[in-house]
């Protein structure tokens, strides 16, 4: 089985899946990343140009870190993914095209719609995109990183199951994997956000009396009924996990089909 994950930055899949992304590889999964953005303007201290090696530097220790092994970079300037022209939008799109014709990945991953970030809504279309051309296409998997109040510019993103996964054994190397990206760290404590975050998920959901976790990352799954092996594989590998459709939508994953 083989995975690709589509990333706005070069820490993203990090701070939102890091613990599921190395419970699928001890499973036996390729893992693929796509970085959309260069980075660059993810420092007020540091020029651009030189934020680029460095934050292309860091990124290969979180993979190897986390035992990612293959990676594409489509080099968008960082903050521009929604302000594309039209030569650049369509090389993006041919790339990303091409990426997916190379991988043939069971099952991909790529930011919610819903996440507040430009560029990480722009990583969602341009994948989203590529994956409507794409026969057969892929389970597909969204996740968030942004998890901000907001009470009217939200986007709907409507899953059809979604799932809480149990990643407390993998919470060491998700935290070393994000703090990989010392450059981002540094700037914001998003090792500390992360830890906060997946803890109080867990609580929300009640995962210590249901799976017996601490710590959790909730990701949704799109059609997974038309994917049910790959569904299986995944969802083998997430465990412990449980669904939380009704939690989130008030109803069952089956009803939302409906």
């Amino acid at each position: 089985m083989n995975a690709l994950c589509f990333q706005p930055h070069n820490d993203d899949c990090a701070i939102a899946v890091g613990g599921l992304l190395r419970k699928m590889i001890r499973h036996g999964w390729e893992i693929t990343y796509v970085y959309l953005t260069d980075g660059r303007h993810g420092s007020e201290a540091v020029p651009p140009e030189k934020l680029v090696e460095i934050r292309r530097s860091e990124a290969g220790e979180e993979r190897r870190r986390l035992g990612v092994g293959r990676f594409f970079e489509l080099g968008v300037e960082d903050g521009t993914g929604e302000r594309l022209n039209s030569v650049q939008r369509k090389w993006v799109n041919e790339q990303t095209e091409s990426i997916l014709a190379d991988s043939k990945p069971d099952l991909v991953l790529l930011p919610n719609r819903a996440d507040m970030h430009p560029d990480h809504r722009a990583t969602h279309d341009v994948a989203l995109a590529a994956l409507d051309r794409v026969a057969p296409r892929p389970l597909v998997v969204k996740y968030f990183v942004w998890l901000f109040p907001d009470f009217y510019r939200k986007l709907p993103d409507l899953a059809d199951q979604v799932v809480m996964v149990g990643v407390d054994g993998e919470m060491p190397d998700k935290i070393a994997g994000i703090r990989a990206h010392r450059s981002q760290v540094s700037r914001n404590a998003f090792d500390s956000m992360a830890q906060v975050l997946n803890a109080y998920l867990a609580y929300a959901f009640r995962a210590p009396a249901v799976i017996g976790s601490r710590y959790v990352e909730v990701v949704g799954l799109y059609q997974p009924h038309l994917h049910r092996r790959v569904t299986g594989e995944f969802l083998k590998a997430a465990e412990p996990c449980a669904d939380i459709t009704t939690v989130i939508h008030g109803r069952t994953s089956q009803d939302i089909r409906a």
